[in-house]
């Protein structure tokens, strides 16, 4: 995990797990998985205790997330 210090940067952040779920509807677990794969990107340490992802890394991987789609895809004729 870096160390980034947050108040610096003026980034907005997302603190704990529990935010982290809220903003991408994965659970603990498997955004554990993501991040040791290197799927989503990396929280940082605000104390000993705690983490944090910039709002604006996790919007980024939101956005690169591919859209499912409903229906067909092609004209059947």
């Amino acid at each position: 995990m870096s160390k980034v210090t947050p108040a610096e940067s003026g980034r907005r952040i997302i603190r704990g797990w529990d935010g982290f779920t809220r903003k991408t509807g994965k659970n603990r677990v498997q955004g554990w998985r993501d991040v040791r794969a290197g799927r989503i990107p990396p929280p940082f340490e605000l104390g000993p205790n705690s983490i944090a992802w910039f709002e604006d890394e996790l919007d980024e991987w939101l956005a690169s997330r591919p859209r499912r789609r409903y229906g067909t895809t092609s004209a059947a004729a």
